[in-house]
Formats: structure tokens, C-alpha cells, sequence
């Protein structure tokens, strides 16, 4: 399952760079051919909303939960021990599953449909398709549901490490290993 778990977080680092990098590469060729030409990069704005926004807010979902950095709410859990707190934890992932299973279904749907019409946006005179935009959030949500797959299979199996994150402490050791 670890060797799943980095595939998942290798693309996800990846598939997020390469996002960045686009489009600040993106913005700068716009603000250079504003400055030098007087004219913009043809439809920059639809293409960062409708692409790289979407991308960097949603891609890393999975990489989150990967490295438990999402957030818990703990305050009526944090007692509980043993068989009672894996339960609890089951549960937190079960729901999420069936969550973004349905948000995996619908986004695809979704997608199929804005695909099938070839959905875009008038930028000037020019048309930007934006129907591959739709896939992002299916992606997205499905790696996110297949992390959740795993973190299920890790609770029934006992393999779960259910330590509690402590931001300050991990942000204080960062200052000392900086020092």
C-alpha cells in the first residue's frame, strides 16, 4: 500500500508543479506582451480560471490526506481509545468515501457531458474549450476517494497510525532543524 501511496503522491506533486509552472509561465508571456506589445496573451484570464485555478485549489486533496494535514475535529474524540477511537476513525473515512464517491460520479458525469457538447468560453474572437477543464475535479475526487480506499483498509487491518498531528510542534521542529 506504500508503494500505492507514493504513486499517489508523486503525481499529485508532479501533476501540481507542472500547473504552477504553466501557468506562471502563463501570466508572465501576458504581462510581457502587455508591456512590450500592448496587447495580451489571448484569453489568460479564462484560461487561469477556468484551468489552473481549478487544478491547484482541487489536485491536492489527496496529497492532504496523505500526509494528515486535513483538518479534525477532535475535541469529542481525543479521550477515546482502543477498539471505541478506530471505530470513530472507520467512520470519519466511510463517510468520506461515500462523499467524494459522490462527488467522483457527479463531476464525471459532468465532464462526459460537457465533453460531449464541447463546452467553451468567447475570449475575443477566439473560442477556449473548456471542456478538459471538467475532468480536473473527477481526478481530483477520485484520487481522493482512492486514498480514503486505503485508509479504510488500514483501520480494518490494525495498520492505521492514528497519531494526532501537532502544527506547533512540527513548525517548532522545523526552526531547530533550521538552526
Amino acid at each position: 500500500m506504500k508503494t500505492l501511496e507514493t504513486a499517489i503522491a508523486r503525481a499529485s506533486i508532479w501533476l501540481g508543479a507542472l500547473v504552477l509552472m504553466a501557468m506562471m509561465l502563463q501570466v508572465v508571456v501576458d504581462v510581457v506582451a502587455r508591456s512590450l506589445f500592448g496587447t495580451a496573451f489571448p484569453a489568460t484570464p479564462d484560461i487561469v480560471a477556468k484551468y489552473y485555478m481549478v487544478a491547484v485549489s482541487l489536485m491536492p486533496l489527496a496529497m492532504t490526506e496523505l500526509s494528515r494535514r486535513l483538518i479534525e475535529a477532535t475535541i469529542f474524540t481525543q479521550k477515546l481509545r482502543g477498539g471505541t477511537r478506530q471505530a470513530v476513525v472507520l467512520l470519519g473515512f466511510v463517510v468520506s468515501a461515500v462523499v467524494f464517491a459522490i462527488l467522483t460520479w457527479g463531476s464525471t458525469a459532468e465532464a462526459i457531458k460537457q465533453t460531449a457538447r464541447g463546452a467553451y468560453v468567447e475570449a475575443g474572437t477566439m473560442r477556449v474549450p473548456t471542456w478538459p477543464s471538467y475532468w480536473i475535479l473527477p481526478v481530483a475526487f477520485g484520487l481522493m476517494l482512492l486514498v480514503l480506499m486505503l485508509r479504510i483498509v488500514e483501520v480494518v487491518t490494525g495498520r492505521f497510525d492514528d497519531h494526532e498531528a501537532d502544527p506547533l510542534e512540527e513548525v517548532q521542529s522545523h526552526v531547530m532543524e533550521a538552526k
